[in-house]
């Protein structure tokens, strides 16, 4: 037994409220039964009676609330057996009583505590069970009415559906153990439990039931022992029912103390989650794309474009940039300005380093998705302390219709763009941005546009929030100089190939009064631009606003929105019980500056959202980084309303939680659509760099190797053949196959064009070719192959 005139414990920090002593024996056992009382009349005097006839293990402790009954009168008590009363003159209700009791106790050298409700409703012969649990090692015992040899009697329905359904459950995930009746304030705590560094129980906010519930989740969280112990609790037949807790606001307080306490709202603010346990998002990370990786690699469904950047890569060594597949009509030059030079270097790199082939965008796409998904983790512990939120937000996307998806399985640049954003953000988010932080985020703004085109705004919108957030003109300066320096490399080609600054295909489509010009039109003569009519141009413009809301408002309606809505349900009812318990100004700090930055990136993706406007092309891939970044940022502020790390650390898993119940799933499912046969062992995985399709074009063309030929109906074909044989194929003009160009103008176009050969790829392909040209079938060809006849 401890030597009670020692005191082993630094009390320096223990906040008790004041209280009168009355002392009215000598410590006589090891173990203390605290009973809290205010006003029980007959009931208390009754308990303690029982209390001392059943000769329990204990020294009995009466920590009164400030009775005025006269239920606790020395010449009643000291026969009783009490030894000593604590009356609280102090603020507070049940818990400042038991930190009042506590707090004694310990200092008395006690080595457990049994506490029991002083409202007469407990059988008192467990007490001696529960000690007997402490001195074998027990940290924490929780009294249990519902465990077999206890008994709940006459308890009211309200009470039992609360306790059951909605309160042990949530105690016993919080607690990591299985708890039965958590309402139940007969239980027992080791000293050791109680003066535990990362417990600290004598806080002043606890004031009415919330230290009763911290103390059930508190030990199992920090691997302590728990046990059970089972109690008799007896209500009254008719009457009152013995309780302080009346009416629905009270009630709604008790639940959100609850809430407070299973999320960690009480939890002391000592841990930092942003450096551990990466190991567990790594792995999510991977069983999100794996399946789906999987169900797509033998034969990944490749669309023009991952054709054509395919085709790029192979240029990259070599003559650079030119091109077999024609796919815009507004250059008129055997070297393409389509995409930019970023996705076809690393798929040629990769490819010339390990024989990857076509396939190689499709492992890039992969790669660089889980790299953003890490780095989007990252961020998130950056700016909220804690784990999942960053990274639930990542996967999100992939719950979007053609959102992400698509651009992984088909190989294309986005999921590298979201990657190169996250750095950027990466940057940002920095307490201090230097000269060298600076370029970097120039470099990065600059490997952007060399990713994607539609990434042009972005050098001066990174600059311009740079000098935002740093008011420092020479960051901002030395960002978009950065920038700029490593676009120089396209710009050079752009002049010295095509005589302009900057070229791209896209740059007319921008220009153009048609709202429905696209990238592959062909026109016979120049079409009038912003410069021509301004008025109808910005008309253009205006129109595009309402397809760009209606693919934002369908994104929110698909399970992604779903998704969303359930994480954040889920978030906002716990936050809203949660809440109750004030916020002091230090717990408010964390990561205002963070979600700061957050929210203005977030309107930086909106601005770059511009040249989706500005040409027409509204598609749901293009919105990845704009709900990204507005999902983290919502993410991030909705984390940052807990109070304590803990509690932050709760709200993150809420809502990667509630991605997780719709990602896996949906995933799942999708995986298994997607999967034909096993894809190791589909005899797709073969045909996939030598389709037959392909092998039979060539065929045909075997003596015409450098005839140009005119795919109608499939521009994925004419893509993969220029990418696989080397076929000089020309995609279709939309504006053609649409009727915008009358029928002269298509026959016009074969000409200007040199089309050598037109290959139908469709039903109805065929029936518009042959109602506009002259056609003669190549004979032996088991492909729709024709010659022009004019």
């Amino acid at each position: 037994m401890r030597d009670p005139t020692v005191n082993a414990y630094d009390d320096s920090d223990w906040e008790v409220p004041a209280h009168d002593v009355v002392t009215y024996g000598a410590k006589r056992h090891a173990h203390a039964l605290v009973i809290p009382v205010i006003n029980e009349g007959e009931r208390i005097r009754g308990q303690l009676l029982r209390v001392q006839a059943a000769n329990l293990p204990v020294d009995v402790i009466v920590a009164d609330g400030g009775s005025t009954d006269g239920s606790l009168e020395a010449d009643f008590v000291k026969p009783a057996g009490v030894r000593c009363v604590l009356t609280k003159t102090g603020p507070g209700k049940l818990s400042a009583q038991l930190r009042m009791a506590y707090a004694w106790c310990l200092r008395e050298g006690y080595e457990g505590i049994v506490t029991i409700d002083g409202n007469g409703k407990d059988g008192v012969e467990a007490v001696a069970t529960m000690v007997e649990k402490l001195e074998a090692g027990c940290d924490y015992v929780q009294g249990s009415r519902y465990l077999p040899g206890g008994e709940a009697e006459n308890t009211p329905l309200e009470r039992t559906i609360a306790n059951r359904l909605i309160h042990a459950p949530l105690l016993s995930v919080a607690g990591r153990h299985l708890f039965l009746d958590t309402t139940n304030g007969f239980r027992a705590y080791s000293a050791a439990y109680l003066t535990h560094p990362e417990v600290k129980p004598f806080r002043d906010e606890f004031q009415v039931y919330n230290l009763l519930f911290y103390l059930t989740v508190r030990a199992g969280q920090l691997g302590l022992k728990v046990d059970h112990c089972p109690v008799v609790r007896r209500y009254p037949e008719s009457g009152k029912v013995p309780t302080k807790i009346g009416g629905l606001s009270s009630k709604l307080a008790l639940l959100g103390e609850t809430v407070a306490a299973a999320t960690g709202g009480y939890t002391p603010d000592n841990e930092d989650h942003r450096a551990t346990r990466w190991l567990w998002p790594v792995l999510v990370t991977l069983l999100a794309l794996i399946p789906l990786f999987l169900s797509v690699v033998a034969a990944p469904p490749y669309s023009p474009d991952s054709w054509s950047l395919y085709e790029l890569s192979r240029t990259i060594f070599g003559d650079f940039y030119r091109v077999d597949g024609v796919r815009s009509y507004a250059h008129d030059s055997p070297y393409s300005a389509a995409f930019p030079p970023m996705w076809p270097t690393l798929i040629a790199i990769l490819d010339a380093a390990f024989g990857t082939g076509a396939r190689t965008g499709l492992y890039l796409a992969f790669a660089s998705f889980a790299g953003f998904a890490l780095l989007s983790e990252s961020i998130g512990r950056r700016v909220t302390g804690a784990p999942w939120a960053g990274l639930a937000v990542a996967l999100a996307l992939l719950l979007g219709p053609k959102l992400v998806v698509d651009e992984l399985t088909a190989g294309r640049t986005i999921p590298l763009q979201l990657l190169i954003y996250a750095a950027v953000l990466v940057c940002l988010l920095r307490e201090r941005i230097t000269l060298v932080g600076a370029a970097t985020l120039g470099f990065l703004a600059g490997l952007a546009i060399l990713n994607r085109f539609d990434a042009l705004p972005l050098p001066f919108l990174v600059s311009g929030l740079v000098l935002w957030l740093r008011r420092k003109p020479a960051l901002a300066l030395a960002s978009l100089g950065l920038a700029m320096l490593t676009v120089s490399p396209w710009i050079a080609y752009s002049f010295s190939t095509f005589g302009t600054v900057f070229v791209t295909d896209n740059s007319g489509i921008a220009t153009s009064i048609d709202p429905d010009a696209f990238v592959t039109d062909w026109w016979p003569e120049p079409q009038p631009g912003i410069s021509d009519d301004p008025d109808a141009w910005l008309g253009k413009v205006a129109s595009a606003v309402p397809g760009f809301v209606y693919v934002a408002l369908s994104l929110l309606a698909s399970p992604l929105g779903f998704a969303l809505v359930l994480a954040g349900g889920v978030w906002g009812g716990f936050h809203y019980l949660a809440s109750k318990r004030p916020k002091t100004d230090e717990e408010a700090a964390p990561a205002s500056s963070g979600v700061k930055t957050l929210t203005a990136f977030t309107v930086l993706c909106a601005l770059m959202m511009s040249p989706q406007l500005l040409t027409g092309y509204i598609e749901y891939r293009y919105f990845s980084a704009l709900f990204w970044a507005s999902g983290i940022a919502v993410a991030a502020w909705a984390v940052t309303r807990g109070v304590t790390s803990a509690q932050r650390a709760t709200y993150a898993r809420f809502l990667g939680l509630g991605v997780a119940a719709v990602l896996i799933p949906l995933t799942v499912l999708q995986a298994m659509g997607n999967a034909k046969d096993g894809p190791l062992e589909s005899a797709d995985w073969a045909s996939f760099e030598a389709p037959d399709d392909v092998a039979s074009l060539s065929g045909c063309l075997a003596n015409y190797p450098d005839a140009r030929v005119l795919v109608l109906g499939d521009s994925s074909f004419a893509a993969k053949a220029a990418a696989l044989a080397g076929i000089k194929t020309m995609m279709e003009p939309r504006n053609m196959v649409e009727g915008r160009l009358s029928a002269g103008d298509a026959i016009q176009f074969l000409a200007a064009q040199r089309v050598d050969y037109v290959l139908i790829m469709s039903n109805e392909r065929q029936a518009f070719a042959k109602q506009t040209f002259a056609l003669a079938r190549v004979e032996d060809c088991p492909l729709s192959l024709y010659r022009p006849l004019v």
